[in-house]
């Protein structure tokens, strides 16, 4: 331990005699060097550059309650460099409530410097700019909003969350999308609370080590002494892999934190953290989540003989609950592993969380004879589980999980729109642990789906308006068509505004809407016209109108981790266009076809008569790639948008 301590003592005398010429940390203190700044020396890209971010997590009792208090404050420092840093100096905070009170966020101090000729000027936070967001019944946010911010400037902030919830602690982020100077946390332990801890992305940290603290400290009866533990790193690149990742918590370099022992001051000890055998055996012990799958199963008996199963073979079966589930009972687009209401709320509201739309279907699903199971998983937004970590926080979602003959189902009922065997693409997050009494059991969930854009084009030109009409018709296959459905929702108004947001064009009505069944392809046709290039006695035709892929989906320069794609893509484009009386062919792209292992390309174009026939479409041959691909992908993207964007010459004979 004496060993660990030094290393943070040198680090920290190394650091501030670095600080002392160029950065401080003393709250409220900034450097010359910190004003003039007008890039970040390691990162002359960023936007903004987090100078210092400091944090104290402690206990202290609380004569009010009898019990202690969880207290976590931070300070933190940003240099804004470019005009996207302003979104910077707006701060988020959640807080949440359980069966106790609100947490509380307070001493909230901030300050805006700017340079006003030679003279260093303050802008303090208004209390104005200091407000509340509901999110849902347990999570709140604060919203702070620091005024006077420009590029130049260098916001600071500090605040307090008091929580008598042990269970949030609050992870602590290193890392960001902007680079971090230095980060550190300082977490005074008392004897009676024991946390586990793991550090994600990355092996090792700059600092980390312990001491127990000098004075011992008292509350009633109490008399215990702190452990003080530091965990910091310094000079943290900007994480910029954002794009076709789970979530950037899987990568970024940051420290989660678990109730594992509570001791008792009278003696003995209550585990928290176990095993996953025994977690899965807690979840079936809960009120909210087995005993509730309990009740669904006994309520089961009225509503499935209602259901007219008789006859249908178990995949059938499996359809035809999960259809009356969806159909019946809307989500309130909550998470939650947990349902949130009683289920004679649920029936009579006829709307509940995940917890409580799932759930109800797992029970439902039983109550039939059909052999399933609750999975529990962590959205794609929420980050991937640690096997070897039991943190129970990690998950936040629930699935069904379904056998049927040699079939695994995976069901989610919160989506009337999707198929009822297809996942939404939040689910699609590897693994989840399926919760069986006494047994670790983990399910691979990964759905190898396909998401086709389909579009046609039966286009005619007007030489003496200078214009062409396109009948064009849309359609979407596996997750493109979910998308259609749920952006058409029985309004053909939606489609129309869908265009308008999408293509960025303006058609007066949508037709030949065929949607026949969520298994099936989602189709709608429209009528388009907009002015054709001309020069002189050419017409230049995009036989796509310009509807076609423009934006190379690839924009990172490099990339350091794999490509998670979700599913399987491609898009299909198909064009027949009427040459007009008087003029020919001067110009027709050449064909062609590659089909490697990334990826499958076609373009053909060809005369019939007086018409011209042209056939594009591209395949993604892998939902998930390497991060060595990226490069390749980007470039083949390039040139597919280059041919796909060409143009056909028609000259006047």
């Amino acid at each position: 331990m004496k060993t660990a301590f030094l290393a943070f003592i040198l680090f920290a005398i190394s650091y501030l005699g670095y600080a002392q010429k160029n950065y401080s940390t003393e709250y409220g203190k900034i450097t010359q060097y910190e004003m003039d700044m007008k890039e970040y020396p390691q990162d002359p890209d960023a936007e903004a550059v987090v100078l210092y971010d400091l944090g104290e997590y402690f206990f202290q009792g609380d004569d009010n309650t009898g019990r202690f208090m969880l207290y976590m404050t931070r300070k933190t420092k940003i240099k804004i460099l470019k005009e996207a840093g302003i979104s910077y100096a707006t701060f988020q905070i959640p807080y949440y409530t359980g069966d106790q009170s609100w947490e509380s966020v307070y001493r909230i101090d901030a300050t805006t410097y700017n340079m006003e000729g030679s003279n260093l000027t303050k802008t303090n936070l208004d209390s104005k700019n200091v407000y509340d967001e509901k999110v849902n019944d347990r999570v709140r946010l604060k919203k702070i909003a620091l005024s006077n911010v420009r590029v130049g400037s260098i916001v600071e902030i500090t605040y307090t969350i008091q929580t008598p919830y042990y269970f949030n602690m609050r992870e602590w982020n290193f890392q960001r999308k902007i680079p971090v100077v230095m980060s550190n946390l300082r977490y005074r332990a008392i004897p009676y609370y024991a946390y586990a801890y793991i550090a994600k992305g990355i092996t090792k940290l700059d600092v980390f080590n312990s001491e127990a603290a000098t004075e011992e400290r008292r509350f009633g009866n109490l008399l215990y002494r702190e452990m003080i533990y530091n965990f910091g790193m310094a000079d943290l690149p900007a994480f910029k892999d954002e794009e076709y990742i789970t979530s950037p918590d899987d990568y970024m370099v940051n420290l989660n934190f678990q109730l594992s022992t509570i001791f008792f001051p009278a003696g003995g000890k209550k585990d928290i953290m176990t095993t996953w055998p025994a977690m899965c055996d807690d979840f079936l012990k809960d009120d909210d989540f087995g005993k509730y799958l309990k009740n669904v199963e006994k309520e089961a008996k009225k509503i499935v003989p209602e259901l007219k199963l008789t006859g249908k073979s178990p995949e059938e079966q499996v359809e035809a609950i999960t259809e009356y589930v969806k159909s019946k009972y809307s989500w309130n687009e909550h998470y939650g592993e947990f349902a949130n209401v009683t289920l004679s709320e649920f029936m009579k509201q006829q709307k509940g969380n995940v917890g409580n739309i799932n759930l109800f279907l797992i029970g439902l699903l039983k109550a039939a004879g059909i052999e399933t199971y609750p999975v529990i998983l962590s959205t794609r937004g929420n980050g991937a589980i640690s096997q070897a970590h039991p943190f129970r926080q990690f998950f936040n979602y629930v699935i069904a999980m379904v056998k049927v003959g040699d079939k695994t189902l995976f069901i989610d009922g919160t989506e009337p729109f999707l198929f009822y065997s297809d996942l939404p693409e939040r689910c699609i997050n590897v693994r989840g642990l399926v919760i069986k009494p006494k047994t670790e059991e983990w399910a691979i969930i990964r759905q190898k789906t396909t998401s086709v854009s389909q579009k046609k084009f039966d286009i005619t030109i007007d030489p003496s308006t200078g214009k062409f009409n396109a009948d064009i018709s849309f359609a979407g296959v596996g997750n493109e068509s979910y998308k259609l459905r749920t952006n058409y929702q029985d309004k053909p108004e939606n489609l129309i505004e869908y265009l308008k947001d999408k293509y960025k064009i303006n058609v007066s009505e949508v037709k030949q809407i065929e949607d026949k069944g969520m298994d099936k392809p989602f189709s709608f046709s429209f009528n388009y016209s907009n002015g054709v290039e001309k020069n002189g006695n050419k017409l230049f035709v995009q036989p796509f109108c310009y509807l076609n892929i423009h934006q190379n989906p690839f924009k990172q320069t490099k990339r350091t981790l794999p490509l998670d794609m979700v599913f399987i893509k491609g898009e299909i484009y198909s064009a027949s266009i009427a040459i007009p009386k008087g003029y020919k062919i001067e110009y027709l792209p050449e064909n062609t076809h590659t089909d490697d292992a990334l990826l499958a390309v076609t373009y053909n174009a060809e005369q019939h008569e007086d018409k011209i026939q042209v056939t594009a479409s591209y395949r993604l041959k892998k939902n998930i790639y390497a991060a060595e691909n990226y490069i390749g992908l980007k470039a083949s993207f390039i040139d597919l948008i280059k041919k796909f964007s060409d143009m056909i010459v028609l000259v006047k004979e």
